[in-house]
């Protein structure tokens, strides 16, 4: 999606993004659990500067907060307002004086001038309109050294299992409530998209590592850029 289109499409769905996500990636689906691992598979973080991209409410933030510690920071960029607003109200309830909620462009990163310790992606990288750039960016405010973990999905269409049948249905319901479009749920465009973007990482990341969820339509990375 373009950014507008984004941020049209976000800024509406932000008010019930969060019980909507609840019932259908943690009940229905049990994806939260996978929000939950690659959280962890930024390693040690302490102390550390992480980015979060695509933060949408901020659902990462409780997850990552305990873990850059108060001598940490972390930026969470998204370029909904809706969604902005709805992670900056996390951020007060949760007391996160090290937290800065920024709006911004995940393939540009505009606002996001300095290096980081680490970032992490959880279901944003698959919409965006220029994957390759986003990824190039991204390991551009990496540190060398730095930790990467992308969680995406490679497909939208189930090969296999309920959902292969199911999958009409949810499409429906994820359109209707702005979150994705007709071309976000293309599967055969976003299995070319990722088939590029993961070959891209290959090429540069060190110690690469990729686990698949949801009966591989999913996929979770980890890596780290070369020092």
């Amino acid at each position: 999606m373009q950014p507008t289109e984004i941020s049209n499409n976000y800024d509406r769905a932000a008010r019930y993004y969060d019980r909507l996500t609840d019932v259908v990636f943690g009940w229905a689906l049990g994806l939260e659990a996978q929000r939950r691992h690659a959280i962890e598979l930024l390693g040690d973080v302490n102390g550390a500067s992480v980015l979060d991209v695509g933060c949408g409410t901020g659902r990462n933030l409780p997850l990552l907060a305990p873990r850059v510690g108060t001598r940490g920071r972390i930026v969470a960029v998204d370029y909904s307002e809706g969604m902005l607003e709805q992670a900056s109200a996390r951020v007060n309830a949760g007391g996160w004086e090290n937290v800065e909620v920024r709006r911004g462009d995940a393939v540009k990163l505009e606002g996001v001038p300095e290096q980081v310790d680490a970032l992490v992606c959880v279901w944003c990288y698959g919409i965006v309109y220029d994957l390759d750039a986003a990824l190039e960016r991204a390991l551009s405010v990496l540190k060398p050294g730095g930790r990467l973990v992308i969680m995406d999905f490679a497909g939208s269409r189930p090969e296999r299992g309920l959902f292969r049948w199911l999958f009409p249905l949810y499409a429906a319901a994820l359109r209707f409530a702005g979150i994705d479009t007709a071309r976000d749920l293309d599967d055969a465009a976003l299995r070319a998209r990722w088939e590029r973007g993961l070959r891209l990482l290959e090429e540069r990341l060190e110690n690469m590592r990729v686990e698949t969820y949801f009966n591989g339509l999913g996929f979770t990375l980890s890596g780290r850029n070369p020092e």
